[in-house]
């Protein structure tokens, strides 16, 4: 027992020496900012850099509906379908009832949600509008909104529209 107590002070006895020595500081000092450098990353920074930014993707409008063979308004075989300007308001309501178009939804909802998400995880709170989603990188590709209009983020449920300035 006296033998390791005395190895330990004699070690303790060359420590203090050793930090007597400015350059040892110096490689104390290096080694622990090498350290505390590799573990400077918060969580924000894990899941920004884990994840690649959600890829803006207009809805697309739904395919026409195949009509019966045989009906007067079904196009002939082998001959061309009459063309039929797509409305948003007849996609959003087949019923042909009234829709105001600044209820459409301009992205599929999926893709924002996990945009809103990820938003959410890193910074603990929900972004205040569109615009903050795409200055932080979390949905790219968003074309720039027609004139007389912008895009507003609806939370309930989590959409993206665009409505009159």
């Amino acid at each position: 027992m006296d033998k390791v107590l005395l190895s330990f002070f004699v070690g303790l006895t060359y420590v203090g020496r050793a930090l007597k020595q400015p350059a040892v500081w110096a490689v104390l000092v290096i080694l622990t900012g090498l350290w505390l450098w590799k573990h400077r990353h918060t969580e924000a920074g894990k899941a920004v850099n884990k994840f690649p930014p959600i890829e803006f993707q207009a809805d697309a409008p739904p395919a026409p509906r195949p009509e019966a063979a045989g009906t007067p308004d079904a196009p002939a075989a082998g001959s061309a379908a009459p063309a039929v300007a797509f409305t948003p308001e007849a996609a959003a309501n087949p019923d042909s009832k009234p829709v105001d178009p600044e209820k459409i939804p301009v992205m599929s909802s999926r893709a924002l949600e996990v945009a809103v998400g990820r938003f959410h995880k890193d910074n603990l709170r929900l972004p205040k509008d569109v615009d903050e989603l795409i200055e932080k990188k979390y949905l790219v590709g968003v074309p720039p909104a027609p004139p007389g209009k912008r895009y507003v983020l609806d939370l309930s449920p989590i959409q993206m529209r665009l409505v009159s300035k």
